[in-house]
């Protein structure tokens, strides 16, 4: 019992320990993220400027970023990129704006409180002091007293501090100085600047001294769509210093003259004094704003002008005024100018500009056939047929002119007046020459045929293999060649060679593919006569070639055809329903019946009266009923199977008989019965 309760403290203590170390990390968690928080809370809204010059590290001029101001968890609006409005993404597309600190200061940049100013003399007096302008805009320095700086640029401030200096040292000073001095900024402070208007978030900026008027609207986020571009001015001092159209800018390049910001200035961005809409074939579509008098051929050319494929008839769909609508007109009106007159329109709010592309036509010939690039060329006004013929290559090369059929090209002419074409025939031989009658001129969409000359291509050769003296290749050498021809070209027979066991193979190509199906005796010859020939040549005519049947020397042979002449065996091939099918001597003038017995004989399964021979040169003859055909050497003997037949049914026959004589009889008696009853 002590055992156990000691056991149970255990669990407790461990798990109090689990739970406050659980717990203490948590807190600890809390508040780090509240002290982040606060942190954020505190900097929020303000544009981070770094404004250091020198890198203490490297040593290199620092980069002054600044990034534009955004609220936190803000997602940008998405844009239709198909038609947004034109400019103000040039304010947001980035995240930074960077440029080097040792820039340059501008000639017209003021002083101002914050400002670190370097004072160097060299020369008879050497003195370098580094002083901060006041709140007040002045400086203080032990034995020139107090300086104010306020409002002078650097030029203005030299000349300052060269007379303030002067008076206490004297080298300074007059027409032959030995002393001189030099100016320069050392650290920068931030300027203050109010954003108002149609900016993103508009408010009171601390931005980059050496900001402008598109810097400075990149730090505030940018200008809102409902605001102008075109008529941004900056309020200094209470008046109006400066009225910007950033088209110049974005447009052209032009970056307005005295717009660096200073110190309280105040930039207000209008509302937009228009929108036009440029929905089609400019280079820029997108929602454009106007000035007053501004025309429709400007507002293209800010869209970047017309499309090549642009026509030069262009819409304009206008909201009518508010002022000048009434109960029987349309709000809205559509009409139609020709660009040309298009600078003598100007456009209004809400107008809605529509640049109508050009009608595509269809302007082409065509020539097909024995040319050396046929195909679809465009066609111009005052071709002629030998132009045509000479962008499909022309006959300049006299081999190639040689495979064109001479006589008869086709001219194919469309005919509007009937279903069917027109059809032109034209004698190349004269069509080539400049000022001939058949140098027709061409009309829209004609087509030419150029017909080969087939007597000039190349035949494919006969191949001859197996036991004749001279195998190999030969082309044929007339229409209708025949065996006998080839085999005295090619040495004649050999002494091994089999008479009648010369197989001809003919290409698929001269057949219906319907009647090429491989049969039984197909794949037996192919098998058995192909042997001779190289592997891939044997797949090849097994698949794409079929056997001719022969009976005399005199048949005619085929381009592509293959001549095999088998090697005499002395044996006769037996198969089908035989009980030792194979390979039996040959023996010359034994009977079919003779080889049969000599396999053993027909099966229970074979068919006596179905019985085929295959002459080695692939002519088959069957067994008839008086007469048997004569085996030869080489010869394929096919016993084929008995058809199947259903055996008959002795007792389903009687069954079916009784069912038959009893209906007869019964109908037999009940006509009787009739008979008698009438």
């Amino acid at each position: 019992m002590i055992y156990t309760n000691y056991k149970y403290y255990v669990y407790i203590f461990l798990f109090l320990v689990l739970f406050s170390s659980v717990y203490s990390q948590s807190m600890q968690d809390l508040q780090k993220m509240k002290a982040e928080y606060d942190k954020f809370q505190k900097s929020q809204g303000e544009v981070t400027t770094q404004i250091n010059v020198i890198d203490p590290v490297t040593g290199l001029p620092k980069q002054a970023k600044i990034t534009p101001y955004q609220l936190l968890g803000e997602e940008k609006d998405s844009v239709d990129m198909s038609l947004k409005h034109f400019g103000y993404d040039f304010f947001t597309r980035r995240d930074t704006v960077s440029f080097w600190e040792n820039l340059p200061t501008p000639a017209n940049y003021l002083l101002g409180p914050g400002d670190e100013l370097v004072i160097s003399l060299w020369g008879g007096t050497q003195l370098r002091e580094t002083y901060i302008i006041s709140r007040d805009g002045k400086i203080y320095d032990e034995k020139v007293g107090l300086m104010n700086l306020m409002g002078k640029t650097i030029e203005d401030a030299e000349q300052y501090l060269n007379s303030q200096f002067g008076r206490v040292y004297s080298t300074v000073k007059g027409p032959n100085p030995t002393t001189y001095m030099d100016i320069s900024l050392g650290q920068l402070r931030s300027i203050n600047v109010n954003f108002v208007g149609e900016v993103t978030y508009p408010g009171v900026y601390p931005i980059h001294p050496f900001s402008t008027l598109i810097t400075g609207l990149i730090q505030a986020g940018g200008v809102d769509t409902t605001g102008t571009l075109r008529n941004i001015y900056i309020q200094r001092d209470g008046k109006i210093s400066q009225n910007i159209d950033l088209y110049d800018y974005l447009l052209k390049g032009d970056l307005p003259a005295n717009i660096q910001l200073r110190d309280q200035d105040v930039v207000v961005v209008p509302v937009r004094q228009s929108s036009i809409t440029i929905d089609s074939l400019v280079v820029r579509t997108g929602i454009y704003e106007a000035k007053s008098g501004e025309t429709v051929k400007q507002m293209i050319s800010y869209a970047g002008g017309l499309k090549p494929n642009a026509s030069s008839l262009i819409g304009i769909e206008r909201i009518i005024p508010l002022n000048e609508r009434n109960a029987k007109r349309s709000s809205t009106e559509n009409y139609y100018i020709d660009y040309a007159s298009s600078q003598m329109v100007p456009v209004q709010n809400g107008d809605t500009i529509t640049v109508k592309s050009i009608f595509n036509t269809l302007s082409q010939v065509e020539i097909i056939g024995q040319v050396k690039s046929p195909g679809v060329y465009h066609y111009y006004k005052g071709m002629k047929l030998k132009d045509l013929i000479q962008l499909g290559g022309g006959y300049n090369d006299t081999t190639f002119w040689k495979s064109v059929y001479h006589a008869s090209g086709e001219l194919v002419r469309r005919d509007p007046e009937s279903r069917y074409e027109t059809v032109i025939t034209i004698d190349l031989n004269k069509a080539i020459i400049e000022d001939n009658k058949e140098n027709l001129p061409l009309e829209n969409l004609d087509r030419f045929v150029v017909h080969a000359n087939l007597n000039f291509f190349e035949k494919q050769n006969v191949q001859i293999l197996g036991e004749v003296n001279i195998p190999g290749s030969y082309p044929l050498i007339s229409d209708k060649e025949t065996l006998r021809s080839l085999l005295n070209r090619a040495g004649g027979l050999t002494s091994k060679a089999l008479p009648d066991g010369v197989s001809i193979f003919r290409t698929k190509k001269y057949f219906d593919e319907g009647l090429t199906k491989d049969s039984n005796i197909e794949a037996e010859f192919s098998l058995s006569n192909l042997e001779i020939i190289d592997k891939n040549v044997e797949s090849n005519k097994k698949k794409d070639w079929i056997r001719v049947a022969w009976q005399n020397e005199n048949i005619a042979l085929m381009p592509g055809d293959s001549v095999i002449v088998k090697e005499t065996t002395g044996t006769v091939n037996i198969s089908g329903e035989i009980y030792n099918p194979g390979l039996i001597e040959y023996q010359k003038g034994k009977s079919l019946r003779y080889y049969i017995n000599s396999a053993g004989g027909i099966t229970t399964n074979g068919n006596n009266n179905d019985v085929i021979v295959i002459y080695a040169n692939g002519v088959v003859v069957p067994k008839k009923f008086l007469r048997s055909p004569t085996v030869k050497d080489g010869s394929t003997i096919i016993v084929n199977e008995k058809e199947i037949k259903e055996p008959f049914d002795v007792a389903a026959f009687s069954s079916s008989m009784l069912s038959i004589i009893s209906t007869t009889v019964t109908i037999l008696v009940l006509s009787q019965q009739l008979d008698k009853g009438n």
